[in-house]
Protein backbone atom coordinates (compact mmCIF):
# COMPACT_ATOMS: atom_id res chain seq x y z
CA UNK A 1 0.00 0.00 0.00
CA UNK A 2 1.49 3.40 -0.64
CA UNK A 3 0.65 6.84 1.29
CA UNK A 4 -0.07 10.42 0.54
CA UNK A 5 1.44 13.05 2.12
CA UNK A 6 -0.30 16.13 2.61
CA UNK A 7 1.66 19.33 3.86
CA UNK A 8 -0.59 22.69 5.09
CA UNK A 9 0.36 25.54 6.34
CA UNK A 10 -1.73 27.60 9.35
CA UNK A 11 -0.72 29.96 12.00
CA UNK A 12 0.04 29.20 15.46
CA UNK A 13 -3.09 29.03 17.03
CA UNK A 14 -4.72 26.43 14.55
CA UNK A 15 -1.56 24.12 13.99
CA UNK A 16 -2.81 22.21 17.31
CA UNK A 17 -6.24 21.92 16.42
CA UNK A 18 -5.49 20.88 12.31
CA UNK A 19 -3.62 18.12 13.91
CA UNK A 20 -6.37 16.64 15.89
CA UNK A 21 -8.65 17.02 12.66
CA UNK A 22 -5.54 15.07 10.46
CA UNK A 23 -5.52 12.52 13.37
CA UNK A 24 -9.35 11.61 13.13
CA UNK A 25 -8.89 10.80 8.99
CA UNK A 26 -6.44 7.84 10.18
CA UNK A 27 -3.38 10.32 9.99
CA UNK A 28 -0.07 9.03 11.12
CA UNK A 29 3.29 10.47 11.70
CA UNK A 30 1.88 13.71 11.85
CA UNK A 31 5.13 16.49 12.32
CA UNK A 32 5.10 20.23 12.85
CA UNK A 33 7.91 22.58 10.92
CA UNK A 34 8.69 26.25 10.28
CA UNK A 35 6.96 27.34 7.38
CA UNK A 36 9.65 31.13 7.95
CA UNK A 37 12.32 31.91 9.02
CA UNK A 38 11.50 32.27 12.69
CA UNK A 39 13.35 29.83 15.18
CA UNK A 40 11.13 28.15 17.44
CA UNK A 41 10.92 28.93 21.22
CA UNK A 42 12.08 32.47 20.58
CA UNK A 43 10.18 34.34 23.00
CA UNK A 44 9.21 37.95 21.77
CA UNK A 45 6.70 40.50 22.97
CA UNK A 46 5.63 38.05 25.91
CA UNK A 47 3.90 35.85 23.36
CA UNK A 48 3.45 32.24 23.56
CA UNK A 49 5.80 30.61 20.82
CA UNK A 50 4.80 26.99 21.11
CA UNK A 51 4.93 26.78 17.66
CA UNK A 52 6.00 29.08 14.49
CA UNK A 53 3.82 31.90 13.37
CA UNK A 54 3.40 30.22 10.34
CA UNK A 55 3.40 26.50 11.14
CA UNK A 56 4.23 23.46 8.46
CA UNK A 57 1.63 20.69 9.26
CA UNK A 58 2.58 17.03 7.98
CA UNK A 59 0.85 14.03 7.62
CA UNK A 60 0.63 10.76 6.08
CA UNK A 61 -2.53 9.21 5.14
CA UNK A 62 -3.92 6.18 3.82
CA UNK A 63 -4.02 5.97 -0.06
CA UNK A 64 -7.75 5.59 -0.26
CA UNK A 65 -8.96 8.34 1.85
CA UNK A 66 -10.71 10.78 -0.49
CA UNK A 67 -8.41 14.30 -0.27
CA UNK A 68 -11.32 16.02 -1.61
CA UNK A 69 -13.47 15.42 1.32
CA UNK A 70 -10.70 15.90 3.99
CA UNK A 71 -9.65 19.28 2.49
CA UNK A 72 -13.37 20.40 2.27
CA UNK A 73 -14.00 19.13 5.71
CA UNK A 74 -10.52 20.99 7.36
CA UNK A 75 -11.33 23.99 5.88
CA UNK A 76 -14.58 24.12 7.48
CA UNK A 77 -13.29 22.91 10.95
CA UNK A 78 -10.22 25.03 10.90
CA UNK A 79 -11.60 27.85 8.33
CA UNK A 80 -10.64 28.76 5.29
CA UNK A 81 -8.61 32.14 6.41
CA UNK A 82 -6.69 29.82 8.54
CA UNK A 83 -4.98 27.54 5.29
CA UNK A 84 -2.66 29.69 4.02
CA UNK A 85 -1.76 26.67 1.54
CA UNK A 86 -1.38 23.17 1.07
CA UNK A 87 0.57 20.31 -0.80
CA UNK A 88 -0.42 16.44 -1.58
CA UNK A 89 2.33 13.99 -2.52
CA UNK A 90 2.22 10.32 -3.25
CA UNK A 91 5.06 7.97 -1.54
CA UNK A 92 5.14 4.54 -1.97
CA UNK A 93 5.03 1.85 0.55
CA UNK A 94 8.64 1.00 2.66
CA UNK A 95 9.71 0.43 5.82
CA UNK A 96 9.78 4.01 7.62
CA UNK A 97 10.80 2.84 10.64
CA UNK A 98 13.92 1.43 9.10
CA UNK A 99 14.36 4.39 6.69
CA UNK A 100 14.35 7.05 9.37
CA UNK A 101 16.84 4.78 11.47
CA UNK A 102 19.51 4.75 8.57
CA UNK A 103 19.15 8.55 8.72
CA UNK A 104 20.16 8.67 12.36
CA UNK A 105 23.73 7.14 12.68
CA UNK A 106 26.03 7.16 15.32
CA UNK A 107 28.14 10.44 15.66
CA UNK A 108 31.63 11.56 16.84
CA UNK A 109 33.33 14.69 17.98
CA UNK A 110 36.50 15.51 18.16
CA UNK A 111 37.71 11.84 18.17
CA UNK A 112 36.45 11.32 21.58
CA UNK A 113 32.69 11.13 22.03
CA UNK A 114 30.47 9.53 20.59
CA UNK A 115 26.45 10.03 20.59
CA UNK A 116 25.09 6.71 19.67
CA UNK A 117 21.05 5.86 18.90
CA UNK A 118 20.07 2.34 20.07
CA UNK A 119 19.58 0.47 16.87
CA UNK A 120 23.50 1.45 15.82
CA UNK A 121 26.42 -0.51 16.84
CA UNK A 122 28.73 1.80 18.94
CA UNK A 123 31.80 2.32 16.31
CA UNK A 124 35.03 0.87 17.13
CA UNK A 125 37.39 3.28 18.69
CA UNK A 126 38.35 4.57 22.00
CA UNK A 127 35.42 6.46 22.63
CA UNK A 128 32.95 7.78 25.65
CA UNK A 129 29.83 7.07 24.72
CA UNK A 130 26.33 8.53 25.17
CA UNK A 131 23.30 6.29 23.78
CA UNK A 132 20.36 8.79 22.77
CA UNK A 133 17.82 7.88 20.81
CA UNK A 134 16.08 10.79 18.70
CA UNK A 135 12.84 11.74 20.88
CA UNK A 136 10.42 14.61 21.18
CA UNK A 137 13.15 16.79 23.64
CA UNK A 138 15.49 18.70 21.04
CA UNK A 139 18.84 17.24 21.17
CA UNK A 140 20.60 14.22 19.51
CA UNK A 141 24.00 15.90 17.97
CA UNK A 142 22.40 16.29 14.41
CA UNK A 143 21.66 20.44 14.83
CA UNK A 144 24.56 22.72 14.47
CA UNK A 145 24.36 23.75 17.84
CA UNK A 146 24.54 20.62 19.51
CA UNK A 147 26.93 19.55 17.48
CA UNK A 148 29.19 22.92 17.94
CA UNK A 149 28.87 22.49 21.73
CA UNK A 150 29.43 18.44 21.66
CA UNK A 151 32.69 19.32 20.13
CA UNK A 152 33.55 21.72 22.64
CA UNK A 153 32.97 19.84 25.12
CA UNK A 154 34.94 17.47 23.70
CA UNK A 155 38.17 18.87 22.98
CA UNK A 156 38.00 21.09 26.16
CA UNK A 157 38.69 20.13 30.01
CA UNK A 158 35.79 18.63 31.74
CA UNK A 159 37.13 16.43 34.25
CA UNK A 160 36.42 16.98 37.66
CA UNK A 161 34.28 20.22 37.03
CA UNK A 162 30.97 21.39 37.89
CA UNK A 163 28.27 21.67 35.04
CA UNK A 164 25.26 23.05 34.22
CA UNK A 165 23.02 23.02 30.80
CA UNK A 166 20.18 25.22 30.98
CA UNK A 167 17.63 24.91 28.57
CA UNK A 168 18.75 21.09 28.60
CA UNK A 169 15.80 19.13 26.24
CA UNK A 170 16.85 15.76 25.70
CA UNK A 171 19.83 16.11 28.27
CA UNK A 172 22.48 15.28 25.35
CA UNK A 173 25.13 18.19 26.75
CA UNK A 174 24.63 17.18 30.25
CA UNK A 175 25.07 13.20 29.58
CA UNK A 176 27.99 14.36 27.58
CA UNK A 177 29.35 16.44 30.08
CA UNK A 178 29.43 13.51 32.40
CA UNK A 179 30.18 11.01 30.43
CA UNK A 180 33.39 13.35 29.89
CA UNK A 181 34.22 13.09 33.49
CA UNK A 182 32.25 16.13 35.13
CA UNK A 183 32.43 15.53 38.87
CA UNK A 184 28.49 16.99 39.36
CA UNK A 185 26.21 18.14 36.16
CA UNK A 186 22.73 19.85 36.83
CA UNK A 187 20.31 19.86 33.76
CA UNK A 188 17.36 21.97 33.56
CA UNK A 189 14.54 23.37 31.38
CA UNK A 190 11.17 25.03 31.48
CA UNK A 191 9.63 22.46 29.18
CA UNK A 192 8.01 19.30 31.83
CA UNK A 193 8.26 16.99 28.20
CA UNK A 194 12.30 18.03 27.78
CA UNK A 195 12.46 17.61 31.69
CA UNK A 196 11.03 13.90 31.55
CA UNK A 197 13.28 13.07 28.54
CA UNK A 198 16.26 14.56 30.04
CA UNK A 199 15.72 12.08 33.12
CA UNK A 200 14.94 9.27 30.90
CA UNK A 201 18.14 9.67 28.78
CA UNK A 202 19.80 9.98 32.39
CA UNK A 203 18.73 6.97 33.25
CA UNK A 204 19.26 5.07 30.26
CA UNK A 205 22.83 6.00 30.28
CA UNK A 206 23.54 5.04 34.24
CA UNK A 207 24.61 8.69 35.15
CA UNK A 208 21.91 9.30 38.28
CA UNK A 209 24.85 9.32 40.52
CA UNK A 210 26.49 12.52 38.91
CA UNK A 211 23.30 14.07 36.67
CA UNK A 212 20.40 16.17 38.82
CA UNK A 213 17.84 17.06 36.41
CA UNK A 214 15.09 19.43 37.01
CA UNK A 215 12.37 22.66 36.36
CA UNK A 216 14.08 25.72 35.99
CA UNK A 217 12.56 27.09 38.35
CA UNK A 218 12.05 24.90 40.68
CA UNK A 219 15.58 23.54 40.88
CA UNK A 220 18.27 25.65 43.27
CA UNK A 221 21.47 26.14 41.18
CA UNK A 222 24.56 27.26 42.69
CA UNK A 223 27.09 28.93 40.47
CA UNK A 224 29.49 26.52 38.42
CA UNK A 225 32.74 25.58 36.72
CA UNK A 226 30.72 25.46 33.12
CA UNK A 227 27.43 26.52 32.33
CA UNK A 228 26.15 25.48 28.65
CA UNK A 229 22.85 27.29 27.27
CA UNK A 230 22.08 26.25 23.91
CA UNK A 231 18.81 27.93 23.16
CA UNK A 232 18.25 31.82 21.60
CA UNK A 233 19.05 34.95 21.14
CA UNK A 234 16.00 35.95 23.31
CA UNK A 235 15.91 33.69 25.77
CA UNK A 236 19.70 34.48 26.34
CA UNK A 237 19.38 38.80 26.52
CA UNK A 238 16.45 38.17 29.12
CA UNK A 239 18.31 35.52 31.53
CA UNK A 240 21.92 37.59 31.09
CA UNK A 241 22.02 37.67 34.57
CA UNK A 242 20.88 34.81 35.88
CA UNK A 243 23.61 32.68 33.58
CA UNK A 244 25.96 35.20 34.79
CA UNK A 245 25.38 34.32 38.35
CA UNK A 246 25.54 31.03 38.07
CA UNK A 247 29.02 31.02 36.40
CA UNK A 248 32.36 30.95 39.54
CA UNK A 249 34.65 33.72 38.80
CA UNK A 250 37.23 31.97 36.15
CA UNK A 251 34.58 29.84 35.38
CA UNK A 252 33.84 28.96 31.55
CA UNK A 253 30.29 30.12 29.80
CA UNK A 254 29.45 28.39 26.60
CA UNK A 255 26.42 29.66 24.64
CA UNK A 256 24.98 28.51 20.94
CA UNK A 257 21.89 28.61 19.61
CA UNK A 258 22.42 31.67 18.08
CA UNK A 259 22.62 32.62 14.33
CA UNK A 260 25.54 34.47 12.61
CA UNK A 261 23.83 37.87 12.21
CA UNK A 262 23.02 37.93 15.85
CA UNK A 263 26.46 37.18 17.48
CA UNK A 264 27.46 40.59 17.92
CA UNK A 265 24.24 41.50 20.02
CA UNK A 266 24.51 38.50 22.11
CA UNK A 267 28.18 39.60 22.70
CA UNK A 268 27.63 42.64 23.94
CA UNK A 269 25.20 41.43 26.18
CA UNK A 270 28.33 39.25 27.87
CA UNK A 271 31.24 41.54 27.87
CA UNK A 272 31.07 43.22 30.61
CA UNK A 273 31.44 40.10 32.96
CA UNK A 274 33.23 37.94 30.57
CA UNK A 275 36.26 37.65 28.73
CA UNK A 276 34.34 36.44 25.43
CA UNK A 277 36.54 34.78 22.85
CA UNK A 278 35.98 34.72 19.01
CA UNK A 279 32.73 32.82 17.80
CA UNK A 280 32.57 29.26 16.24
CA UNK A 281 30.68 28.61 13.49
CA UNK A 282 28.49 25.81 11.80
CA UNK A 283 26.47 26.18 8.81
CA UNK A 284 24.66 29.65 9.52
CA UNK A 285 24.70 28.99 13.43
CA UNK A 286 27.61 30.28 16.24
CA UNK A 287 28.77 28.82 19.45
CA UNK A 288 30.34 31.81 21.81
CA UNK A 289 32.73 30.94 24.39
CA UNK A 290 33.93 33.45 27.35
CA UNK A 291 35.42 33.19 31.05
CA UNK A 292 33.99 35.07 33.66
CA UNK A 293 35.91 37.87 35.04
Amino acid sequence: MGWLQLSVETDREHSEALAEFLEQFAATAISFSAASDEPLFDHCDGEDTGHWRHTRVSALLPEDVDMDILLVCLRDRIGSEHIYSHAISRLEDRDWVESFQQSQPALVFADRLCICPGWCEVPEGDYLTVMMDPGLAFGTGTHATTALCLEWLAREPVQGCTVIDYGCGSGILALAAARLGAAAVVAVDIDPQAVSACESNVAGNGLQHCVRVGHADHIELQAVDILLANVLLNPLLELRERLTGLVKPGGRLVLSGLLAHQVDTCLEAYRPCFTMQSPEFREEWALLQGVRT
